[in-house]
């Protein structure tokens, strides 16, 4: 192997992980295949997160694959993503959280199935670890997350080509068919870098708005059975902890930035301006808000009164009135419909 010409980049966004980190990078040291680099962005960790990495370089010898970059600046998740997708020099790419894993044998398989299929996006399942699930030694219990939420009868197909039928593949991400978070996911990198993919500067969701940008450009984007990535379920996460009052405001925020953000990725596609699939145009932006008022709607049990609820997600939205009073008219009028009891496709609790 050439460190300097990897077949591929594992690219770690670090922040705060001292708990986990360094399982995760023993999850990279007993991979099977070995030609690839790890790209560990630190973004300004305040634990002892980066002194563990340098510990692992310096005393593993999987080290020599490891490139530390750090940054003078906080600048969130997108940032750190970004930096490392500028940084990392393998032929194909894959994401990976700083509490989280990948089986022995993901790279390996990863690189088959790109390959085989020449593929520019590999979508892979997932395993769910909750805190709760027991450990007995080198065995762990996992609950499956599947990408086929939506579509359950393709669970057992073996690997397959996603539709290039642009309807189709919004319907299916608006079903959850197509899992939006960019972990478990292979991509090629010249793909992502012809095509300008990168990272939204967006609080939430910003890995939906990287995983829609790929299934508008790419044209063979496989989908694999096999569950390659574990992801660690922390309800000590930034995203998992109490949400309160400021949250709310990011949520709207991020409703507005976000909605527009794929409007523009949309209307670079022929596709979108064809009056004749304005529908899949709305299919997009329905999903994306009902995701994001969902968000909001797990927080409700924080308030005894319901009604102490809505009147802050009207002062909330009465705030942004101005030039998109239209649009936040439109998020106002859903946030106040009664949804079903439904529960996400994700572990709560």
């Amino acid at each position: 192997m050439s460190i300097e010409t990897p077949k591929i980049s594992v690219i770690i966004p670090l922040y705060n992980a001292e708990k986990y980190i360094k399982i995760t990078l023993m999850s990279l040291k007993n991979q099977t295949f070995k030609d690839f680099e790890i790209v560990i962005v630190d973004d300004c960790s305040t634990d002892e997160s980066l002194k563990i990495v340098k510990e692992f370089k310096e005393t593993e010898e999987i080290g020599e694959k490891i490139r530390i970059i750090e940054l003078e600046k906080n600048g969130g998740i997108s940032n750190t993503r970004n930096v490392g997708l500028r940084f990392s020099k393998g032929e194909y790419i894959t994401f990976l959280d700083n509490d989280d894993l990948l089986i022995p044998a993901a790279l390996e398989k990863f690189l088959n199935f790109a390959e085989e299929f020449q593929a520019e996006v590999i979508h892979t399942h997932s395993h769910y670890q909750n805190a709760k699930d027991a450990v007995h030694g080198d065995i762990m219990q996992f609950r499956m997350a599947s990408f086929e939420h939506g579509n359950k009868k393709n669970l057992m197909k073996p690997a397959y080509p996603l539709t290039n039928d642009m309807s189709e593949r919004m319907y299916q991400f608006s079903i959850y068919g197509i899992d939006w978070n960019v972990w478990g996911k292979f991509f090629r990198r010249d793909f992502l870098m012809i095509n300008g993919i990168q990272f939204p500067k967006i609080a939430l969701t910003e890995d939906m708005l990287f995983v829609f940008q790929t299934l508008l450009y790419a044209k063979k984007y496989i989908m694999i059975p096999d569950p390659l990535y574990v992801y660690r379920y922390r309800n000590d996460s930034t995203l998992h902890k109490d949400r309160d009052e400021g949250f709310l405001r990011k949520v709207v925020k991020v409703e507005i930035e976000g909605t527009k953000l794929l409007n523009s990725f949309m209307d670079e596609l022929d596709h979108f301006k064809d009056n004749k699939h304005f529908k899949d145009r709305e299919c997009v932006i329905n999903f994306y808000l009902s995701l994001e008022h969902l968000a909001t709607k797990l927080m409700q049990k924080k308030f005894v009164d319901r009604e102490d609820y809505f009147e802050l997600i009207n002062e909330i939205y009465t705030e942004h009135f101005g030039k998109d009073a239209t649009f936040i008219a439109f998020i106002h009028k859903l946030a106040n419909q009664q949804q079903p009891d439904t529960k996400p496709p994700w572990p709560t609790n």
